[in-house]
């Protein structure tokens, strides 16, 4: 969300130093009439300085997404991490040995009660896609709670498209 916001605000800077270039006026009497706003109001200049240097001071300090995620499950004897993708293999491998589904991709949130995986795939036409979206979603549940030992709070199926089957020619 906040990475939306800076990116808006960029777009909008672009566009006002664009406008200025042009030789519109409206922008740069609006930057002088805001410096000079700045200057006669030193108190209210501090307050909106702080505030920029907090938002920058977060931007640096907050957590960043890490591309190698793992999850944790319980052990007795320590702690186990599992990666993204050893836990999207067996997501993949379960759901592709179901019958009438071909292919798979998933994506995974780790939630405070267990984890959310959202599988996007592809089906071969003719399969009823609520029957074998339930049972992909039985399967993928199961299996991964049965190998890794996470719980598994919502599975999300999203059939992307359907595929004939090639039969195979004989000669």
């Amino acid at each position: 969300m906040f990475a939306y916001v800076l990116g808006l605000l960029l777009i909008l800077g672009a566009l006002w130093i664009l406008a200025m270039a042009t030789g519109w006026v409206l922008p740069y009497i609006l930057l002088v009439q805001g410096l000079e706003w700045l200057k006669a109001n030193p108190w209210e200049s501090t307050v909106v300085a702080g505030l920029l240097l907090l938002l920058g001071l977060l931007l640096f300090v907050r957590p960043r997404e890490n591309a190698d995620r793992s999850f944790r499950t319980s052990s007795k004897g320590g702690e186990v991490r599992i990666s993204q993708d050893a836990l999207r293999e067996i997501i993949a491998r379960s759901a592709t040995a179901l019958p009438g589904v071909l292919e798979v991709q998933s994506s995974l949130r780790e939630r405070e009660t267990g984890l959310q995986i959202m599988v996007a795939c592809q089906f071969e036409q003719g399969v009823l896609i609520p029957k074998t979206s339930e049972e992909l979603l039985a399967k993928v549940k199961q299996d991964v709670e049965l190998y890794t030992g996470i719980i598994v709070t919502e599975v999300k199926v999203l059939v992307r498209r359907l595929e004939k089957t090639r039969s195979a020619r004989v000669r």
